[in-house]
This record gives C-alpha cells, sequence and structure tokens, in this order.
C-alpha cells in the first residue's frame, strides 16, 4: 500500500486547509491545493467538514482577531458563504428563546408568591374570624391576580413560540440552500474535472503535432543561432532556441548599446541557469563585429552544456575589459531559453 507523501500530509491537514479557506497561502500552494481538491474527494469532504466548524467558531466569537479579519475580508464577500454563516447564526439562537421565556414565567410566578407572604405576615396577629375574612378577600385578589398573570405569560409565551417557530423554518430554509449549495459546489467540482481531462486530451494532442512538425522542419546543420537584443532582458518574454540531437553548438548573437569606447575592447561572455545561477560555458577574449550600423559580439556555446544542465533558461552575462586591462566591468545581462527537441 502507498503512503502518503510528505506534500500529501502538508494538504491534508487541518491548518493548510484552515489558512486556503481564509486566503491565507501563497498563490503556488493554492494553485497546489486547488487542484489536489478538486481530484480528491475524502479531501473535498474533509474541507466542507473544517468549513462548517470555522463558521461556527465565527458566529460564536470563537476566532482569533486575525483569523475573525482575515475571515469577514475574504469569506464574506460570497453570497453562498454569507447564507451559510446565517444559516449557522441561526442555529445557534433557536433555543435561546424558550429557556428565556420559561425563566421570565417562574420569576414572576416566584416574585408573586413573596409578595402574598409579606402581605399576610401582618394578619398572624388578627382574630381568627377576621383573619378568615381578610384571606378569603385576599385569597380572591390573588387568585384574579395570578390568573391575569398567566394569561399574560401565556400570550408571551405565544409570541416566543411563534418566533421559535419562525426561525425554525427559517433554519429549515437555510439547510435547504445549504444543500443546494453543496450540490452545485459537487457538480462544479465534477465539471472541473472532465474539463481539466479534457484540456489535458488537447495539449497532449497539440505537443505531439508540435513535435511532428517540428521534427519534419529539423535543420540539417549542427549550429542554431540565436539573437539576443539590448531591449530584451526580462524573463517574462524569453528568447528561445530549439537544439535537436545532431546540434553541436548554440550560436548567440548579442546586439551591442552604445558606450563610448567600448567597441574597441575585449569582452567576455558568461552563460548561466537562472534556477541555482550555474555557470556552463565561459568565453573570453572575445572581439566585437560591424554590420551596417549596428555593433554585436558573437558568443558560440557547445549544445552539449546545454543539454547537460537540465535547465531551460539562461542568462548570458556580457562583461567589458576595463581601460588598464586588469578585470571586467559588467555591461549587460539577457535572458533566454534553449530547450532540446526529442526527434
Amino acid at each position: 500500500m502507498n503512503q502518503p507523501s510528505d506534500s500529501d500530509q502538508t494538504i491534508n491537514s487541518d491548518q493548510t486547509i484552515i489558512r486556503y479557506l481564509l486566503n491565507d497561502l501563497s498563490a503556488e500552494d493554492q494553485a497546489r491545493f486547488e487542484e489536489a481538491y478538486l481530484s480528491d474527494g475524502s479531501l473535498f469532504e474533509q474541507v466542507q467538514a473544517l468549513e462548517e466548524e470555522l463558521i461556527e467558531n465565527y458566529v460564536k466569537g470563537d476566532l482569533s482577531g486575525r483569523e475573525r479579519r482575515r475571515f469577514e475580508r475574504h469569506y464574506l464577500a460570497s453570497d453562498q458563504r454569507r447564507a451559510k454563516i446565517e444559516f449557522a447564526r441561526e442555529l445557534v439562537q433557536v433555543c435561546s428563546p424558550k429557556s428565556s421565556a420559561k425563566t421570565a414565567i417562574d420569576d414572576s410566578i416566584w416574585s408573586k408568591f413573596l409578595s402574598l407572604l409579606s402581605h399576610l405576615q401582618p394578619l398572624a396577629n388578627l382574630r381568627p374570624a377576621h383573619v378568615f375574612g381578610i384571606a378569603v378577600a385576599l385569597l380572591s385578589l390573588v387568585v384574579g391576580g395570578l390568573v391575569i398573570e398567566l394569561l399574560r405569560l401565556r400570550g408571551q409565551l405565544a409570541t416566543v413560540g411563534a418566533e421559535v417557530a419562525a426561525v425554525e423554518r427559517r433554519a429549515e430554509e437555510s439547510e435547504l440552500r445549504l444543500v443546494h449549495v453543496r450540490e452545485q459546489l459537487a457538480k462544479e467540482r465534477e465539471q472541473s474535472v472532465e474539463l481539466r481531462d479534457k484540456l489535458d486530451n488537447i495539449n497532449s494532442r497539440l505537443d505531439r503535432s508540435a513535435q511532428e512538425q517540428t521534427g519534419a522542419q529539423a535543420p540539417k546543420n549542427q549550429i542554431v543561432f540565436l539573437a539576443l537584443a539590448p531591449g530584451v532582458r526580462s524573463i517574462i518574454n524569453l528568447d528561445r532556441a530549439v537544439i535537436y540531437p545532431n546540434t553541436s553548438f548554440v550560436e548567440l548573437r548579442v546586439e551591442l548599446e552604445e558606450r563610448g569606447s567600448t567597441f574597441s575592447r575585449s569582452y567576455r561572455a558568461v552563460v548561466k541557469t537562472i534556477d541555482g545561477d550555474r555557470e556552463i560555458w565561459k568565453q573570453e577574449g572575445i572581439k566585437s563585429r560591424r554590420r551596417k550600423s549596428a555593433r554585436y559580439v558573437i558568443v558560440r556555446a557547445p549544445a552539449d552544456r546545454f543539454k547537460a544542465a537540465g535547465a531551460q533558461e539562461f542568462t548570458l552575462t556580457l562583461d567589458a575589459l576595463t581601460a588598464g586591462g586588469k578585470g571586467y566591468e559588467e555591461l549587460e545581462s539577457y535572458y533566454f531559453q534553449v530547450t532540446a527537441s526529442r526527434r
């Protein structure tokens, strides 16, 4: 039986899921979590359970200050999520009216009883006949008052019961909405999985087609050329060269900018990988060339160095020999990409 990897354990942890629900993950970790979330049914159920627990803690006020701020800023942005929160809040409050009404009734009856005792206390010193008559009169008044009070409390209790019934109806409606939301999420997850499978199939067909076209147009010569312009130094839009099994060299033509008398100097070129900053090639003693009004240098690097680098993105740093000839000063850095064709 295969053991889960460390990355799977990290994704499945409660802390990671809560950070995802609070939008507290980096863009890379969030994309990786959503990919696992859409393809793993058990993780989907785990997310739903922790989501309900997080909502309950928010309603009860058990979240920390930072978690509450992130929850309100991110989680309350969705109408569906606000419906879940309203449902949870109503569930917490659903039983409180009954208990408070019962307490009010008990307190009222007990206060009436104590008041009756206090009024009957002075009658202990009177004659029995007088006491009996007064007691009957007072008892009639008290009974009448208690009947009126009971009727009033029954009316309050009926009102509370109606409010409780209304809350319960709203809770049922919220539960139905929550079930509908869960069904919608499940359908969207299934559609996302199907769409991802279709996209994977399309990309596979496009890759095979591109490989076939590239193989049909593979150059017969053993040198691949790539021009690097001074204005292109961004890793977003890289200049690209493709090397083939029969390619021996990658020739980089580097255009120079106007920099006074640097054209007469000797140059040094250093090629490194962007990932890890590993040097794969260095060439010194390079002289500039002229073509029409442009100045450039030619750097020819063995193709095997790029194949063995295990990377596709590189930088070429161009240095000029100082006037005294004792060292080099850096002029420019150029970004480019070299990929190996399979055919």
